[in-house]
């Protein structure tokens, strides 16, 4: 007698929990509602900067032009990280072949958690890296840790499809 298949779909171990994406996206709305738009997504130095990139810088500053007015557009992907970080060296280069290989599907913003504790604190950031998925101007999806990339590539494709919809 054989025994059974033990092997799991890879998971994203790390991935938050549904209340926690709730109180992220509290965060979010209140943020949008108490914090003026600082630039517009048209704005000519922002457009001239990621025209065409799949990889953005983003900082406090320019967060809500590229990351939350993009997404009205276009899933964005925030990589939060920081130099210390070792784990952050092995997951932002796959997030950034992965948003190479999208082709203008998503587009990943990477922000350095340190040097913009603004934006950590919104998202709640306890520990990095954590990447959290913005569309329609809320947060969808985050994970935090170094999942495998065939794990992030599922959790991205079933995340975009199901908010495809």
């Amino acid at each position: 007698m054989t025994a059974p298949d033990s092997r799991r779909r890879p998971v994203i171990s790390a991935a938050l929990s549904e209340a926690d994406l709730s109180a992220l996206k509290a965060r979010f709305a209140a943020a949008a509602g108490s914090t003026p738009v600082l630039a517009s997504a048209s704005s000519p130095d922002l457009a001239a900067s990621s025209a065409g990139s799949p990889v953005i810088d983003v900082t406090d500053r320019t967060f809500q032009a590229e990351v939350v007015e993009r997404s009205l557009h276009v899933p964005v992907i925030v990589d939060l990280w920081a130099a210390w970080c070792g784990p952050c060296t092995v997951l932002s280069p796959s997030l950034e072949r992965l948003a190479g290989e999208a082709n203008g599907a998503w587009v990943l913003a990477k922000l350095n958690a340190d040097q913009n504790p603004r934006i950590g604190q919104m998202l709640g950031l306890q520990s990095i890296p954590m990447v959290v998925v913005v569309k329609g101007g809320q947060p969808v999806g985050a994970f935090a840790g170094v999942p495998k990339e065939p794990a992030i590539r599922e959790w991205l494709s079933g995340l975009l499809d199901a908010s495809a919809a």
